[in-house]
């Protein structure tokens, strides 16, 4: 009886131990795509220009504290999942990202003028996705004013 025993757990043994080695196979999972990283230079081209360059010139917004609060908040609702709350670390999505977002921290934003800033918002940028639709003029003007005070 014994031997019995002993020679059936042998023979499952490398049966069990196959199912669980089937489970860590590279592969994607469903719903998972695969993220690939756009070519070096290459250039994002997702249809027509939607804010001219003679449009947005100047921040109209001045920099208040209601205005850096607002930011603030629209900054960890909207952006921090990607970008991360400090430029030290991304947030839990940008983690995943390849090559990850970039940290905005004041040396990055200092080198972008408003305009600039103000259309990577609008448009999107990237992988990036536009926040036209979901952000109002007002509130893209503040997340800007944010972002120039962040360290």
């Amino acid at each position: 009886m014994r031997r019995a025993v002993k020679l059936a757990i042998l023979t499952a043994t490398p049966v069990l131990m196959a199912a669980i080695w089937m489970d860590e196979q590279p592969a994607y999972k469903p719903y998972q795509t695969p993220v690939l990283a756009p070519p070096k230079g290459a250039v994002p081209v997702t249809g027509k220009e939607n804010v001219s360059q003679e449009a947005v010139e100047k921040n109209p917004v001045a920099p208040t504290v209601e205005s850096l609060e607002q930011g603030e908040t629209l900054f960890t609702i909207n952006c921090a999942m990607c970008h991360g709350l400090s430029s030290a670390e991304r947030g839990p999505v940008g983690k995943k990202l390849i090559p990850p977002p970039p940290g905005l921290d004041h040396d990055t934003v200092q080198g972008l003028t408003d305009s600039d800033i103000f259309r990577a918002i609008t448009s999107g940028f990237g992988r990036m996705p536009p926040f036209q639709g979901k952000l109002t003029v007002q509130d893209r003007w503040n997340l800007i004013n944010y972002l120039r005070t962040r360290r």
